[in-house]
């Protein structure tokens, strides 16, 4: 059986074993960061850890989608890399050393809010990010935007090539694409609305 309220066993492919995985516990956390109200008796950074453990092996993208929680799926997910990247920084002295540096003796808190500029990159470069909001050198998407990989004139050109010969288009086409599709992936509502549409 299946069923979320069950507490199940699921192989650990890294490590060939199988761990207990308990998805009553699991709706529990994910109905607190959906609400955006961490228990009293915890800090952000205790919860996310906690919720890091108690993913680490669940496909949680897929589960949300499972169960249908997709809405509020970019902020399950980051507390969960911030989870992570706290777990880890625990034992790094490099950027131990490094947040001492920068005037932090412990850990910095995190929040629902500065957790979304968290990416699949290294710990170091997350937290760089992560300090920058904190002092101040812009919001989350001006972060996010400073650190994109910036493409050089002929890669630029090889890749709109590329768009207009598979999709079809005139370079006018391509320009209001790029104007509309800028719109629609800052704008979750507008994409999964699409999406819905264009099955």
């Amino acid at each position: 059986m299946c069923q979320k309220r069950l507490v199940m066993r699921i192989r650990d492919k890294n490590k060939g074993v199988s761990k207990v995985v308990d998805f009553e516990k699991i709706d529990e956390m994910i109905s607190i960061i959906a609400s955006g109200e961490i228990p009293e008796s915890q800090t952000f950074n205790e919860f996310a850890v906690n919720f890091y453990l108690e993913t680490k092996i669940v496909p949680l993208s897929k589960y949300l989608k499972m169960e249908g929680k997709t809405n509020k799926m970019p902020k399950i997910m980051n507390t969960k890399k911030s989870g992570e990247l706290l777990f880890h920084t625990q034992k790094n002295e490099e950027i131990l050393k490094f947040l001492k540096k920068r005037g932090y003796q412990k850990t910095p808190e995190l929040n629902f809010t500065c957790v979304m500029l968290l990416r699949k990159v290294d710990s170091m470069s997350n937290w760089k990010k992560l300090l920058s909001y904190f002092e101040g050198k812009g919001t989350i998407e001006e972060i996010n935007n400073s650190t994109r990989i910036q493409l050089l004139p002929d890669e630029e050109k090889k890749i709109e090539e590329f768009i207009k010969i598979n999709l079809g288009v005139s370079e006018t086409e391509l320009n209001w694409l790029k104007d509309k599709f800028k719109i629609i992936y800052e704008n979750k509502e507008i994409l999964r609305s699409i999406k819905k549409i264009a099955r």
